[in-house]
């Protein structure tokens, strides 16, 4: 490792150097205040004449075509695509001063690669960036062309002359760390980890996402990046995905999760089983696509879809780490689909039948976790389910005095119309859409 204080200048200045942004790393999310401030930095430094200090920059180098330099940024990468626009913007401001920052630190002009330019976004921002850095016109929604025009305008209303913004700009003061791409030095991923644990909390999936991600070469990255992340990716928002992988660790830990715990165990199972990162992935892909099936009950089988819509209804989320494991067990042929659809059946009617006599439910969350390990009551799953829910399950006396006393439709889960749309689907093979019911 090597670590020091340098200007900006300084660094951005090295020739043939093309700083990477990694695939696995978050897309340019820098807002307007952010970027507001910035330019205040560079004002003060300006009338002040004095150096700022504007954070750190982390990266893991590794040697490119032509005896070029690639900088792997592992921290920074947010502040360092700002300065790169705003640089931009003033070399767009000044045609004095146009030549020498395009030339110095916006370009490689004897390399090819990332076509002549230092900066390599991740690959959602780069045609954004691309047309940035070329002039070019692009009109669709992006952060980098919104903090480019808002750079342009603060230059344009500024008291400061650009030429002086520009030379200001060298009073900005770094702190570079440099890390080995050899695997038996020091550890890109844990210095991640301690640069993140305090500031702006990154999302249990982006955690997941750089511990499998980063440990790998630029190329075995791109590859699983797009084989499998960006896939999972589209499948769910920021939110669903972490409860995703809470329940996918679940399925395969057999205990209980906490939400803050999410990556901290994501960690240890994946240390503890010898996974690769490819295989990793893979069933994280997998078991994805069950939980997207849930989510919005489309699988294969028309009779499992509705009992997941139901299910859903309910918002039952808490057992869909069993739904997983039905789907994963079919899948393996280790059960039929008949088998999967009458335990999904009894899950079904056990949640609907407990919150029609409003019962507690704060137990489901253990009896999921033990419907998960397979190990128990010799691998007989009717057995496991049966013996798991018989103490609590509501008989059809309980039910049928609940039905007639509980208020269900002042409840909040939906299961006055829940009754209803099952009532006519056991009347009728027509569907019901529940949205509209």
């Amino acid at each position: 490792m090597k670590a020091d204080s340098i200007h900006l200048f300084d660094f951005l200045g090295n020739g043939k150097t093309i700083f990477e942004i990694p695939v696995f790393q978050r897309n340019y999310e820098w807002d307007r205040e952010q970027c507001k401030q910035l330019f205040k930095d560079l004002t003060v430094a300006a009338q002040t004449n004095t150096d700022h200090f504007i954070g750190a920059i982390v990266y893991v180098t590794e040697t490119g075509n032509k005896m070029s330099h690639i900088y792997r940024i592992i921290d920074g990468q947010q502040r360092l695509t700002s300065l790169t626009l705003l640089l931009k913007a003033l070399s767009v401001a000044d045609e004095h001063d146009q030549a020498e920052i395009e030339e110095e630190y916006l370009t490689n002009k004897y390399l090819d690669d990332n076509n002549h330019l230092k900066l390599k976004p991740v690959e959602h921002d780069y045609e954004a960036f691309y047309s940035v850095m070329n002039r070019l016109d692009f009109d669709k929604p992006s952060k980098v062309i919104d903090n480019y025009r808002l750079f342009q305008k603060l230059i344009k209303s500024s008291d400061i002359d650009s030429s002086k913004l520009y030379e200001a700009m060298n009073h900005f003061n770094m702190v570079y760390i440099e890390l080995s791409s050899d695997p038996n030095e020091e550890n890109p991923q844990v210095i991640f980890e301690s640069l993140n644990s305090t500031g702006v909390s990154l999302s249990p999936s982006d955690l997941v996402r750089n511990f499998l991600l980063m440990r790998l070469d630029s190329q075995q990255q791109t590859i699983l990046y797009k084989n499998y992340w960006v896939k999972i990716e589209r499948m769910f928002a920021t939110k669903t995905f972490a409860e995703f992988i809470r329940h996918y660790l679940v399925v395969k830990t057999h205990t209980s999760v906490k939400k803050n715990g999410v990556y901290s165990s994501y960690k240890d199972y994946f240390i503890s089983n010898g996974l690769s990162s490819e295989q990793a992935l893979a069933d994280l892909f997998k078991f994805a696509s069950y939980y997207d099936q849930i989510l919005n009950h489309k699988s294969a089988d028309d009779r499992f879809n509705k009992i997941l819509e139901h299910i859903n209804v309910m918002d039952s989320k808490v057992v869909f780490p069993y739904l997983m494991l039905l789907m994963d067990l079919v899948d393996t042929a280790k059960i039929n689909q008949e088998e999967a659809i009458q335990l999904a059946h009894i899950l079904e009617s056990y949640l609907f039948r407990s919150k029609a006599c409003q019962m507690p439910t704060n137990r489901l969350n253990k009896i999921v976790v033990g419907l998960c390990d397979l190990s128990k009551e010799g691998g007989n799953l009717h057995l496991r389910l049966l013996r798991l829910l018989k103490a609590n399950f509501p008989d059809d006396r309980k039910l049928l005095e609940s039905l007639m006393e509980v208020d269900l439709y002042h409840q909040r889960n939906h299961l006055a119309k829940l009754s209803l749309v099952i009532l006519e689907e056991h009347r009728t093979r027509e569907t019901i859409n529940f949205d509209d019911a």
